[in-house]
């Protein structure tokens, strides 16, 4: 029989793989999972555990008792202390290929497709000092960020993450500290609303992937989560119309002061419109395309139903989230086929991951 264990023993544990999100995966005698932050696949730790449910825990680590070859020595100062990255204690070649691994993973057990056509991971040209804007928080005298497990505010003088630019807001920002909420600090090439693509390095390459897997020519192109039209712009004039939709007014600002004539911007709930649109078009699927970059929560149940019903010639679906891609990906696989899944690590350090998904009609 495997001895129980309760919130506060301290076990030793080997980590069998590093799961989305960032934590270790470990297992004690009798297969309880227990799932570890700041640790590496291989590396044996001695930890003691903070949470227990009835098949899963969490621990932290004590004391790493075998080191991977991987492991390096974070240079923040707040790591493992601010709630903001979750691989700097890791090589960068190792952190991509630990999220391209999990990408895989997610449509092999998620998506049900094993054989998926998932693509070597883009790495960022620089996986700190990259970010274009940070949001912190002024609370009870401190400004930063949230810490692990999001019980505290950790008073951040500098993010390693942001750019100069950001950085020397944020030194203004400490200088007169504000009244509590929430600031956004960003460079001089985030526009009015905020709303970019955070990777300053990254931003074409993610905007060429998008123009490459669209068609060269066609009828309609219908977009969900538009934002400011960050990936409306370059590739409007290929198509005779386009509807654009987002739920936020100041983004459609931004979107407006591009002048793209054919463009028809709508405030609304895509998940709504855009099935709309579909409907008010029956049997024309294959004259359409379709962009989608929905947030980490996936697409709404009804925007999938709709796509499949009547199946769009091309449908790119940008994710920020490769369980909830592969979620949705096990839906839209009843009528498209995935061409191409390319992982795209837009915030290195992180556990996010971006992908850009390339599906075709079957029929």
């Amino acid at each position: 029989m495997p001895r129980p264990f309760s919130v506060g023993d301290v076990l030793e544990v080997t980590i069998e793989k590093v799961i989305f999100g960032g934590d270790g995966l470990a297992r004690t005698e009798g297969g309880f999972i227990l799932f570890v932050p700041f640790t590496g696949e291989g590396e044996r730790a001695r930890v003691r555990v903070t949470e227990r449910k009835a098949h899963h825990g969490r621990a932290e680590v004590i004391e790493i008792l075998e080191a991977g070859a991987d492991r390096e020595t974070p240079p923040c100062p707040y790591y493992a202390h601010c709630g903001g990255c979750q691989y700097q204690h890791l090589t960068y070649v190792e952190e991509c290929r630990l999220k391209e691994a999990q990408v895989r993973e997610a449509f092999t057990r998620v998506a049900k497709l094993p054989e998926a056509p998932v693509l070597p991971i883009i790495a960022s040209p620089k996986p700190y000092r990259y970010r274009n804007r940070i949001t912190v928080h002024a609370e009870g005298g401190r400004i930063g960020f949230r810490s692990v497990g999001g019980r505290e505010l950790v008073d951040i003088r500098e993010c390693l993450l942001a750019r100069d630019e950001v950085n020397a807001e944020l030194t203004k920002l400490r200088a007169s500290p504000p009244a509590e909420g929430h600031f956004s600090l960003r460079d001089a090439t985030v526009p009015p609303s905020g709303f970019f693509q955070a990777n300053h390095d990254l931003r074409e390459t993610l905007r060429d992937l998008i123009a490459q897997a669209l068609p060269e020519k066609g009828k309609t192109l219908l977009e969900g989560y538009c934002g400011g039209g960050f990936f409306t712009e370059p590739v409007a004039a290929r198509f005779e119309q386009v509807i654009a939709v987002d739920n936020d007014p100041r983004t459609l600002r931004d979107a407006l002061r591009l002048g793209l004539k054919n463009v028809d911007w709508q405030q609304g709930d895509a998940a709504i419109a855009l099935p709309e649109e579909l409907r008010a078009r029956p049997g024309q699927g294959a004259d359409m395309a379709v962009l989608l970059d929905p947030p980490r929560e996936g697409l709404p149940v009804r925007l999938a139903e709709a796509l499949c019903l009547d199946a769009v010639s091309c449908l790119v679906y940008v994710s920020c989230d490769p369980a909830t891609l592969a979620r949705d990906a096990r839906m839209l696989a009843k009528s498209y086929r995935l061409v191409s899944v390319q992982p795209i690590d837009l915030f290195p350090r992180t556990a996010q991951i971006e992908c850009v998904s390339v599906w075709k009609a079957l029929k």
